[in-house]
């Protein structure tokens, strides 16, 4: 262990800003206790790699090597595989003990592996810089198996590679463990295979969690009166696996001082799951447009709780307008809400504009001007 005096560490704090070269000379210069063959290793992770002073002391003491020779190769694969400098900085920082590992009897293989399969250098570099202990993991013992459970989840090689550029920690965790319990789990709920597929391609994220907590949110859902052979099933579930209990309260509370009660919360979360997964600023501007603008009743809106999901600046604003005017002069009913919102830009200006230009002839006029598009 190093020790450093009470100035030094001063002067560290000081030099922060100052260029990396100072800032290395000045640590090693007061590490008086640091040996030469640490210190070389300290100045090879500043120098080659890019680390930090204070990131190169921590990282030298995990690492055995006396010459650059070791090291030197394995950031020599890097570069020819097509890693910037920033990248592999970014990789040995976060990975330093891969310097030591044997560039072609461990990492090149792993590289072709990762190749053959599919993914390009550039796709394995952002992989890689994502979670470098992949490259620690046996090839033939983890992730050959890995890749392939995947894949036969998934039916495909392509798409496993797209499940795991959005989630590489599938890759890098053990399915026995973080993937398998829980789509084991699934099955028996009676999920069908197709939407399990669909949350391990576009959100494997969500199986990270340990597993009690996976099948306790699972029940919750089934509680909530979601049907398990149903789509939705898994978009709620994605949902409650997303976010905490505190910030599920927060936002039954968001709701709750536009006179939802909870049981209408759980109702409108069963019509639209991702309505908890709007921001709370979201779920206020947009309720307060609808009731103190337009003039509807909340719990109409909570009957078409997709109403609040859409952009309020380029949709909402714009055909709310309209159809408070159109609503205030009873040519239009409060149901007509989801419509007017979900129907391409065409269709509503042949329904909700043109068709009613006689009895309002400014309707277009307003609808431009709220969409910013008045001359």
């Amino acid at each position: 262990m190093f020790h450093l005096s009470r100035e030094a560490l001063l002067h560290v704090r000081v030099l922060q800003l100052a260029p990396q070269a100072d800032s290395l000379r000045l640590l090693l210069r007061f590490s008086s206790t640091l040996s030469k063959s640490r210190a070389f290793r300290v100045s090879y992770l500043v120098n080659s790699c890019g680390l930090s002073p204070e990131s190169a002391l921590s990282a030298s003491k995990l690492l055995k090597f006396v010459t650059p020779a070791r090291p030197d190769a394995v950031i020599g694969v890097f570069k020819n595989r097509g890693f910037t400098p920033a990248q592999i900085s970014q990789i040995i920082a976060r990975f330093p003990t891969l310097l030591s590992l044997d560039p072609d009897k461990i990492l090149s293989p792993k590289f072709d592996f990762l190749r053959s399969r599919g993914i390009s250098d550039l796709e394995l570099a952002k992989l890689v810089v994502v979670v470098p202990w992949i490259l620690g993991r046996s090839l033939e013992q983890h992730l050959v198996p890995t890749f392939r459970y995947v894949s036969n989840l998934l039916q495909s090689d392509e798409k496993a590679i797209a499940a795991i550029k959005r989630a590489p920690r599938l890759l890098y965790d053990n399915p026995q463990v973080e993937l398998v319990p829980e789509v084991t789990a699934l099955r028996n709920a009676g999920v069908p295979e197709g939407n399990i597929r669909h949350l391990v391609l576009y959100h494997g994220h969500m199986f990270w969690s340990r597993s009690f907590r996976f099948e306790e949110n699972m029940n919750r859902v089934k509680a909530m009166g979601f049907d398990p052979s149903k789509v939705s099933f898994v978009i709620a579930l994605r949902v409650l696996m997303g976010m905490s209990e505190s910030v599920w309260r927060r936002k039954i509370g968001v709701y709750g001082q536009w006179g939802w009660s909870e049981e209408v919360v759980i109702l409108a979360f069963r019509r639209y799951p991702l309505c908890m997964m709007l921001s709370e600023s979201k779920i206020t501007a947009t309720m307060d447009f609808f009731v103190n603008v337009v003039g509807l009743d909340p719990l109409v809106i909570s009957q078409r709780p997709l109403a609040i999901a859409f952009s309020l600046g380029k949709r909402i604003v714009p055909r709310g307008s309209v159809f408070r005017v159109l609503l205030s002069k009873g040519l239009v009913k409060p149901c007509s809400l989801s419509t007017l919102l979900t129907i391409s830009e065409q269709k509503f200006l042949e329904k909700y504009v043109t068709t009613y230009l006689r009895e309002v002839p400014q309707l277009l006029a307003l609808y431009n001007e709220k969409m910013g598009l008045a001359c």
